[in-house]
């Protein structure tokens, strides 16, 4: 009698854990916080001047947007009236990039961008002399 119990119980303990691993693989993923793939990406005066500044190219804009690590110790998804996101990575042409974007349904806006391993001396509008609300660094 006990060796059917033993069984029955090891039966039911495997049939639950299957069901268990069936639920969590079969879950709806997890929507990212940032959208990778936006129709159409603004780049703000500030952006277009520390790009051309920082020597850093609309593809490598766009290679954080696909392959970038969202940094939210620098994000903002509470920030208004968009969500403020900071993604960071290194692009196939070796820079180390971080680059702060506002997206809100529909658009994705390039807020400003940073090279992390190399310092340039840029005099953009809304630099530490200026209004630039937040510092992304």
């Amino acid at each position: 009698m006990k060796g059917k119990n033993v069984i029955f119980s090891l039966a039911l303990v495997i049939t639950i854990l299957a069901i268990v691993v069936s639920r969590i693989k079969h879950e709806p993923r997890m929507k990212e916080a940032f959208d990778r793939h936006p129709s159409k990406i603004y780049y703000t005066k500030h952006a277009l001047c520390r790009m051309d500044c920082r020597q850093i190219s609309k593809e490598d804009i766009n290679e954080i947007v696909q392959k970038g690590i969202i940094n939210f110790n620098k994000s903002d998804k509470y920030d208004r009236p968009c969500p403020t996101f900071a993604l960071q990575g290194r692009t196939t042409t070796g820079e180390h990039l971080r680059v702060i974007f506002s997206q809100c349904t529909g658009e994705t806006k390039v807020i400003t961008c940073y090279n992390l391993e190399e310092e340039f001396e840029c005099h953009c509008p809304g630099d530490p002399s200026g209004n630039f609300k937040k510092n992304y660094r």
